[in-house]
């Protein structure tokens, strides 16, 4: 998990709507050589027989769990392609993609005990120092471009430093003051020698962690294995499974962009899960929504921003003695929708729990004035 933090560094801006479905039809090299994933890494070939060995001992290796990283990958490929691309484009080594495996399993929900969130699994505090949004509404770590686009910055920033991609990759693991200090005990930046279990210059954790990387790279790009596996569209499979992102007025509920592109709430839900509620945070100007590709076309045809979009949402915390019924009356609001937005089951609250109350703009400023 990150614990280092990263200082006056600007955040790459979103353009518009984000379009990753470019004229490159971009695929998995046909050819991927072991020699050449370990190269990617700014490793030599003959880490490749030390390698093989370890995981071959490993309880956790990618050889004992392979069905179950499978299963994964599979499931991640929606965005999958996007982040490769995003990668390859920004000079990254695309077996990268793995660290997020490693990290996340391409889960945009992922949570750690540390606090560590999304697929990248940043920090709180690293994360808004990139310019990532976190709020009672939004969370950008589960924002997979936006969490990309930082994890990228951050990784870009960590080779600067560590100077080799294999370190930068365990340095995003124990934090570049650990690795630092490693290096410097061990005498060496040999992988082989920081690896070391009897000398453990690294947390055990890191030392699995880039094994895990490296396996799951070259697993991943072995023909033959994905061949025989009837995996092999792991290898071609082009990016047709891509998402997109359109610029929606700020407080719209989330149903609204659902029902005009024909998707249900949960799927939509599923491609946008920065977002805390069931609409987009309340205020002025607009956010990112993501769709899948094929449904842009229809959006741009069917979805108008509608007055609910005007609603300004309350945050409310709840007191002692108060119920959903008091609070829906104290705002002039509605039981079931405040539950529905809040994803509220029962009726039951607990003192300080959050709740978002919808008011209309107009009735809300009008009681306020009325009281003062």
């Amino acid at each position: 998990m990150r614990i280092f933090s990263l200082c006056c560094l600007s955040f790459l801006s979103l353009f518009g709507a984000i379009d990753y479905q470019s004229s490159v039809d971009f695929k998995m090299p046909q050819v991927r050589t072991s020699e050449n994933i370990l190269n990617s890494f700014d490793l030599d070939a003959s880490f490749l027989p030390s390698l093989n060995m370890s995981n071959a001992t490993y309880k956790r290796s990618v050889k004992a769990r392979w069905d179950y990283f499978v299963e994964k990958f599979d499931k991640g490929y929606e965005v999958i392609p996007t982040l490769r691309l995003m990668m390859i484009e920004q000079g990254i080594p695309q077996e990268f993609l793995f660290l997020a495996m490693a990290e996340s399993e391409f889960s945009m929900r992922a949570f750690s005990p540390k606090k560590a969130s999304g697929i990248w699994q940043l920090m709180p505090k690293t994360a808004k120092e990139m310019g990532l949004k976190i709020n009672n509404y939004i969370d950008e770590r589960r924002d997979p471009i936006k969490s990309t686009k930082a994890a990228i910055k951050y990784l870009k920033f960590l080779k600067n430093i560590t100077g080799e991609w294999y370190l930068a990759a365990m340095a995003y693991n124990c934090g570049v003051g650990r690795l630092q200090k490693a290096i410097k005990k061990a005498g060496s930046k040999d992988l082989e020698v920081l690896l070391d279990p009897q000398k453990a210059y690294l947390p055990r954790e890191t030392r699995n962690y880039i094994r895990m990387i490296l396996g799951m790279s070259l697993a991943f790009n072995d023909a033959d294995v994905l061949k025989n596996e009837d995996r092999e569209y792991f290898l071609n499979r082009g990016a047709g499974s891509m998402i997109t992102g359109v610029e929606v007025q700020a407080g719209t509920p989330l149903v609204d962009i659902a029902k005009a592109i024909g998707l249900d709430l949960n799927e939509l839900k599923r491609y946008n899960k920065q977002f805390r509620y069931n609409f987009l945070p309340p205020g002025k100007g607009k956010y990112t929504v993501y769709i899948p590709y094929d449904k842009l076309a229809l959006f741009r045809q069917e979805f108008q921003s509608s007055r609910r979009a005007n609603e300004m949402f309350v945050l409310h915390y709840v007191k002692k003695g108060e119920t959903l019924s008091s609070i829906a009356k104290k705002y002039k609001s509605d039981i079931k929708e405040i539950k529905n937005i809040n994803e509220v089951k029962s009726s039951h609250l607990s003192i300080k729990q959050a709740l978002i109350i919808p008011v209309l703009k107009d009735q809300y400023k009008k009681r306020v004035a009325q009281k003062q």
